[in-house]
């Protein structure tokens, strides 16, 4: 009886998987801020509430993520911006200098290909300790030397509320990321024109108390450098309407 649960599990993990190699490239509508950014790590713009969010998988299986992972992006003239909340007991960081490897510990990750016809792409990685790594990839996993390129006017900020410690107790922790678009050199506009689709994923890695690796598109295998499964970015020239508190 063992063996034959053990048998239907297996064939329904790999159903699972089966669907989610089979299902289209997720897309993400990106709309236009209405209201200036202040990359703080706070969170508290409208118009953080108003952008939809990315849904999160696990990444080798496809199936829902059960961490509490939930991140949106909206753009202006000058930046691409993401903001991820992260639900996390437990948080646990170590690295603190840029450019580090940040994937060994916990992190948020964002990759961003402007154009699939060119092999190149943009990492970005944040840690709850506010650390940054910032790679441009002339191919999969053909990084140019992390010293050599860094944005210049790239911004990020992080708020923890807990400790990062890996001694539990905590709550999780929130990031933001304003990503320059005259850095993204193969989108085909600056700033992005209405309908324009580049191919983007982003990531979350967990470590304590146990592994976890999930995905916006999950890349159904332990390597996040797929750009094949890459979803996509599909830029809106519309201002999102943001919810104002009325007055007494």
């Amino acid at each position: 009886m063992k063996l034959k649960s053990a048998a239907c599990l297996l064939a329904a993990l790999a159903g699972a998987a089966a669907g989610a190699q089979d299902r289209e490239p997720p897309t993400y509508e990106v709309f236009r801020s209405g209201e200036p950014i202040q990359v703080d790590g706070r969170l508290e713009e409208a118009v953080w509430n108003a952008a939809p969010t990315f849904p999160f998988f696990d990444n080798r299986s496809g199936t829902p993520a059960a961490s509490g992972t939930e991140a949106r992006a909206v753009y202006d003239d000058r930046f691409l911006y993401f903001a991820f909340r992260i639900e996390d007991g437990n948080l646990w960081a170590t690295l603190e200098a840029r450019d580090q490897h940040l994937w060994t510990e916990e992190a948020v990750e964002v990759f961003l290909q402007a154009d699939p016809t060119h092999p190149s792409y943009i990492e970005l990685e944040v840690n709850p300790l506010g650390a940054m790594l910032d790679i441009f990839l002339i191919d999969v996993r053909k990084p140019l030397p992390y010293a050599s390129w860094n944005s210049r006017n790239l911004q990020w900020a992080v708020r923890v509320d807990g400790t990062v410690d890996g001694e539990g107790g905590d709550r999780g922790w929130s990031c933001e990321i304003a990503l320059p678009l005259e850095d993204v050199v193969t989108a085909p506009h600056h700033p992005p024109r209405d309908g324009d689709r580049w191919r983007a994923n982003l990531y979350r890695i967990e470590r304590k108390p146990a592994e976890g690796f999930v995905a916006w598109s999950p890349t159904l295998v332990p390597d996040f450098h797929r750009p094949d499964r890459f979803g996509v970015l599909v830029f809106r020239d519309r201002t999102l309407p943001v919810a104002r508190p009325s007055r007494p």
